[in-house]
């Protein structure tokens, strides 16, 4: 924990002093075995069931789920569906350029961070990814030969610390962007989206970092964005990085896409080929009352979901599998704990830029990896 920032020390903490030690079935104690008896029970039974989460599981762990949901040809999904999940499936196919961010950090001379706030939600993302790794300076010794720039609604840490910033109303990001795009063209266009399109203009390599301000302002429609992505390219180098929530999302994201062709809203019912849609999120199937069982791993939809989504989960069996007493995993008709991977459970991960690290054992785990209860009951399935 010496080096460690302090989300990331907070998250060690927690994993070693605030752990849920205990399985629970039905809100008494029981031992593992009782549970992974009880939850495979429930999965059995169940003519719906939907796994969520995952994305803070390690790429080992996510492969063994895959092969739970094929076998009871359940629905899976993760929170990319209603975050990064358009971004990040544009990046796998390889329709939207991307860089590592090592390449970010050497090679880009104008990073923009768009509806991010990475002081908070990624506090080591610009001092050992991006902007102040970088090799070459000015003169002056310390100056980054890097434009920083910040796109958001509201004044952040990031936004300080940026050169330049772009100021929009809530959701004004689609009109901003055609306000760019009509200043690229040579067009009348605002003062603030001509200084902007100047920028562009000017840089050799840009780098939007995307963040779920621009996400949720777009609807998930990315195709504004994309547009302007394109017209940076013809201009110079440019590429995209989500700024994704959880560690392993990416991870998620390539191993359902390697194994059925699509990132999330995957349903493996009727024994046939994978199926996908809208009607396959989380979102939908709750509120079409559609889930019969819901095995969450590593999320806490109790949290995270709408409220009256929330509400429906009242008359859902609910397996949760976490290293710590969330909402979800109190409110679970079995409740197991895990270690935390990448504390206590060793393996790879795909970071948001999507190289994968591997992710060494720092502590003695006390308790089975999510891995190892996924394994325990598709065992208890046959």
């Amino acid at each position: 924990m010496e080096n460690a920032c302090l989300k990331g020390s907070a998250f060690f903490r927690a994993a070693w002093e605030r752990r849920e030690g205990t399985c629970r079935v039905g809100g008494r104690e029981a031992s593992l075995e009782e549970a992974v008896t009880a939850a495979s029970g429930l999965l059995k039974g169940a003519r719906n069931p939907l796994i969520y989460g995952l994305d803070n599981s390690t790429i080992e762990a996510q492969q063994v789920a895959l092969r739970l949901a094929r076998r009871l040809g359940a629905v899976v999904d993760d929170t990319s569906s209603f975050c990064q999940g358009a971004l990040t499936q544009g990046i796998i196919t390889g329709k939207v350029p991307t860089c590592t961010l090592a390449e970010a950090a050497q090679l880009a001379d104008m990073m923009v961070y768009w509806g991010a706030n990475p002081y908070h939600a990624h506090p080591r993302h610009l001092s050992k990814y991006t902007y102040y790794p970088r090799s070459q300076y000015r003169e002056a010794g310390w100056m980054p030969d890097v434009v920083l720039a910040g796109v958001d609604v509201r004044e952040t840490e990031t936004s300080i610390t940026c050169h330049k910033m772009f100021w929009l109303s809530p959701g004004g990001d689609r009109e901003f962007i055609g306000q760019v795009m009509s200043a690229l063209a040579g067009k009348e266009a605002s003062m603030q989206a001509a200084s902007f399109a100047t920028l562009i203009e000017e840089a050799h390599f840009t780098v939007f970092f995307v963040g779920l301000g621009l996400v949720y302002s777009l609807g998930n429609d990315l195709d504004p964005f994309l547009g302007l992505l394109t017209e940076a390219r013809s201009r110079g180098k440019a590429a995209a990085v989500p700024m994704v929530g959880h560690f392993n999302t990416m991870g998620f994201n390539h191993t359902l896409y390697g194994d059925t062709g699509y990132v999330n809203r995957v349903s493996f019912a009727n024994g046939g080929g994978p199926q996908h849609g809208p009607e396959f999120s989380i979102l939908r199937q709750l509120r079409g009352g559609a889930v019969d069982c819901l095995l969450v791993v590593g999320a806490d939809p109790f949290t995270s979901l709408p409220h009256p989504l929330v509400s429906t989960l009242a008359s859902v069996p609910i397996i949760c599998l976490d290293p710590f007493p969330t909402p979800t995993f109190e409110g679970a008709q079995v409740a197991i704990p895990v270690a935390p991977s990448a504390v206590e459970v060793p393996g790879t991960a795909r970071r948001m830029d999507g190289e994968v690290v591997t992710l060494p054992q720092a502590q003695t785990a006390r308790g089975p990896s999510d891995g190892e209860v996924l394994g325990r009951l598709l065992e208890a399935l046959d």
